[in-house]
């Protein structure tokens, strides 16, 4: 009897749902989702062709997680994690096929979230490239330390960056929210 992967949602999924929804232009909200699915997507479609199976997807406030079955190597972390910020970058480009209201916010939103997800922090795709890279040249305590080192240094910047950002806009708080998700999720897991 096949199995079929689990699927839940986080407790605050909703809420981002909402405000993403209605507290923004449908543009950028179907730009988001759009962005995020097919995201998600490009790791599902490398895993597949990796023979790994969907265990779980859970609709998150920031998106989706989908979780798969363990990697047989490094290569195939590295791999599955870099389809999906791949699957962004292609999609920024097919965006010029779209309604030009439409393409620019697209081709916008995908290539931030491509970029976000490339950044080395241990939860992100970046991190899990940087971990999957230095595991096989220098073993998993060195990886370990030097993503916790990277996690660190980065998500300062990130915070820096997005406190800039709320500051000069007034009003654009998304990357302080994602920033302030991303802080709890990690001290959270640490303890």
């Amino acid at each position: 009897m096949k199995k079929h992967p689990e699927f839940s949602v986080h407790p605050f999924a909703p809420a981002g749902l909402f405000l993403l929804l209605f507290a923004s232009s449908p543009i950028y909200a179907f730009a988001v989702l759009s962005s995020v699915f097919l995201h998600e997507m490009g790791h599902a479609i490398a895993a597949l062709l990796l023979r790994k199976k969907i265990l779980g997807i859970r609709i998150v406030p920031t998106g989706i997680n989908i979780t798969l079955s363990a990697a047989a190597s490094y290569a195939e972390e590295w791999l599955i994690a870099a389809a999906g910020p791949l699957m962004n970058i292609l999609y920024a480009f097919s965006a010029s096929l779209l309604p030009y209201s439409v393409g620019g916010t697209v081709r916008s939103i995908s290539l931030l979230l491509g970029g976000l997800n490339l950044l080395p922090l241990a939860l992100l795709d970046g991190g899990r490239m940087l971990n999957a890279s230095i595991s096989s040249l220098f073993g998993i305590d060195t990886a370990k330390r030097i993503s916790e080192l990277s996690t660190f240094v980065f998500l300062g910047i990130l915070w820096t960056f997005a406190l800039y950002i709320f500051f000069y806009s007034g009003v654009n708080f998304m990357l302080l929210l994602f920033c302030a998700y991303l802080f709890s999720y990690i001290v959270l897991k640490k303890f």
